[in-house]
């Protein structure tokens, strides 16, 4: 899932994804060393997008990719 958290105490968690938002779905990622499996490696911002890179199977590396401002809209959403 997602989550976002206070700026000032990033402990605090303001809202949360009520479900997984990176899921096995696609054939490379069900189909491989360790079948449905897929794991976040790392994250950029770059123009407002943001890159989850992640790996699949234990065999393929990917790269997932939503609008931050889309992501962060959908979290304000979940925490009313």
């Amino acid at each position: 899932g997602a989550a976002l958290l206070d700026l000032e105490e990033p402990w605090k968690v303001i809202a949360r994804t009520p479900e997984p938002i990176l899921e096995p779905e696609e054939e490379y990622e069900r189909i491989g060393d360790v079948p449905n499996v897929v794991f976040p490696e790392g994250v950029v911002v770059i123009g407002g997008e943001l890159l989850v890179f992640y790996g699949a199977a234990d065999k393929v590396c990917c790269v997932a990719s939503v609008r931050l401002n889309e992501l962060v809209n959908y979290l304000l959403v979940q925490r009313e």
